[in-house]
């Protein structure tokens, strides 16, 4: 037993023996006598959970302090049983070795019962008494540990299903004891199972930022309703708000931004403030759990060509935000914002250093209203500048109501299916977080409209817009606003439209005609998929690519597609 190798009451007096046995039975008080930590209620709670439960789950909010206390209950397991084994285990290195074992290191550090020396993700004091940290996503390295063991899954959420059916194994046999601890991002998996469908046969633990000693003491009576204490919360004064009793907690001010910021329910609050799983809101786009996984994922450089999205707001609380992106990885390499009536000169600025390396590629921004002015301003500067106006028809008539919903819905796939790192930004996940859709009565997915989610409380999501745009590859001549009828037109002696010439001259190849072999099949806009059946009148109607107005028999261009008439020509011959 480690009792012998203590710097505390003498054991071998009747009175230090006593103090040390009473201790080391009881993790609380060996918390705050021996590892001299302060315990509030909710972790005493938890360490007592590990004592008399050999299932314990810990859903928390943001800077709970949940590690911590998963390092104190690994130190009282080694301490208490002389043959005790402790695992401990999360789903990247870093979290293992920074994290938990950080808070080992320390919690070692000021104990007053001496411990062995520490390795990074190791302690041991015999063969058969240690713990020792672990991160793989292979099952076979939990198996072996045998007798009284504690396995202690930090991040749960994240972790290896495979590794938790190995775990389920080591249950088998001996006194195995299991503490898992995250934060409630997935409402699906082993952790969330937990709490809801094997409720049963686990002690599950919630701690809110409002049960952390910071906001505790807010409360009027036990068990008071967190609402309650958020209206005490939003009187407090800016001193008030800055008190604390703890600076590694849950602070004060950072609850109520987030109250203001996100609102009580959105999917990021309850998670990271309530301590709950986020109710998934009817027509949510974007799934928590896809973008927190998103946060967690390895950012590789790879040198490729870099691509931009800039959604461009006038003064007042928008943003004007400028997100850079290395399609082929998926990272994330910049986002930035500014809130300037005009900031064109720190926009360049940012875009600059990228251009010189020969990094930078096309940047794609939102050209409806302001846009157009910025969109401009950066091609007469040379950048390549792609003009978008995601209000326009998709690409995709039949499944999407506009570019915007075309768009939103890839970088929804994308999330999905992991093809997006490094975002880190918790208001760009928010924002993210907060775009809800629909179908309409064509069975096409619709965005809410940024009026619609102004309504229920939501800003304008202007970075969730940029890095759309930074991800989404508009086809060509989509940046033309508009287009003049053809007897409009014809009624003020143009031949053109400006927005036709402008697009002849972004891409001359696509209006191109090409002379015909005598009795061939010719390309023709009437058999490319792409002329506009439904609004076919007296020979003309218009290209849903180039979004222009055509005459079936005009030449096909460079985009020309015959799609099923192809076929059946063929098929004819």
């Amino acid at each position: 037993m480690l009792a012998a190798e203590t710097t505390g009451p003498d054991p071998g007096s009747p009175a230090g023996a006593a103090a040390l046995r009473a201790s080391i039975l009881n993790p609380v008080r060996f918390a705050r006598s021996w590892l001299q930590s302060a315990v509030w209620a909710v972790q005493a709670q938890i360490l007592y959970a590990i004592a008399r439960n050999s299932r314990v789950s810990v859903k928390a909010c943001h800077s709970s302090g949940k590690t911590f206390v998963a390092a104190l209950a690994a130190l009282w397991w080694m301490a208490r049983h002389p043959t005790g084994i402790v695992i401990t285990t999360a789903p990247t290195w870093v979290q293992v070795e920074r994290l938990l074992w950080g808070e080992i290191h320390r919690a070692v550090g000021r104990s007053l019962v001496k411990f062995p020396e520490p390795n990074k993700t190791s302690l041991y004091h015999r063969a058969d008494n240690y713990l020792l940290g672990l991160s793989t996503n292979q099952g076979v390295r939990f198996q072996g540990f045998h007798g009284r063991v504690l396995l202690i899954l930090d991040e749960a959420p994240g972790v290896n299903p495979e590794i938790i059916e190995a775990i389920e194994g080591i249950r088998a046999g001996g006194d195995v004891r299991t503490l898992q601890l995250g934060n409630p991002i997935i409402p699906s998996g082993p952790f969330y199972d937990d709490f809801h469908g094997q409720r049963h046969r686990t002690k599950c633990i919630t701690i809110s930022a409002f049960d952390t000693p910071n906001l505790s003491n807010l409360r009027r009576r036990p068990n008071e309703p967190w609402e309650v204490t958020m209206d005490a919360l939003l009187r407090l004064s800016e001193d008030q708000l800055d008190e604390r009793v703890n600076w590694h907690l849950t602070t004060r001010r950072w609850v109520k931004e987030k109250y203001e910021e996100w609102g009580p329910k959105h999917p990021l609050f309850q998670s990271k403030v309530l301590g709950e799983f986020p109710e998934h809101a009817e027509g949510q786009l974007i799934s928590l759990a896809w973008v927190e996984a998103s946060a967690k994922r390895d950012v590789l450089v790879d040198g490729g060509e870099l691509e931009a999205g800039l959604d461009v707001a006038g003064p007042g609380e928008a943003e004007t935000v400028l997100t850079i992106i290395n399609r082929r990885t998926g990272a994330i390499v910049l986002q930035r914002w500014w809130t300037l009536p005009d900031p064109r000169g720190e926009v360049v600025a940012e875009l600059r250093p990228f251009r010189q390396r020969g990094q930078l590629g096309e940047i794609k921004v939102d050209s409806n209203g302001i846009g157009w002015g910025m969109a401009c301003h950066l091609r007469d500067l040379g950048f390549k500048v792609r003009f978008v106006n995601v209000g326009q028809a998709s690409t995709q008539p039949d499944r999407f109501k506009n570019l915007r919903a075309e768009f939103f819905w890839q970088l929804a796939m994308r999330f999905k299916d992991g093809e997006v790192a490094g975002l880190k930004n918790e208001r760009t996940q928010g924002q993210l977080t907060s775009i809800l859709y629909e179908h309409d009565a064509r069975g096409r997915v619709v965005i809410e409209s940024k009026e619609d989610a102004a309504k229920r409380g939501v800003p304008s999501p202007d970075r969730a817009d940029s890095l759309m745009l930074a991800f989404a590859r508009p086809p060509v001549g989509w940046q033309v606003v508009g287009d003049i009828e053809e007897d409009e037109r014809r009624e003020k002696g143009m031949k053109k439209s400006p927005d036709q010439k402008q697009l002849e001259a972004a891409i001359p190849e696509a209006f191109t005609e090409r002379p015909a072999k005598k009795g061939a099949w010719q390309p023709l806009c009437g058999n490319c998929i792409y002329h506009d059946r439904d609004l076919v009148d007296d020979g003309r109607t218009s290209c849903t690519l180039r979004r222009i107005r055509i005459r079936l028999g005009d030449p096909g261009c460079d985009h020309h597609d015959p799609g099923a008439i192809a076929e059946r020509r063929e098929d004819k011959s």
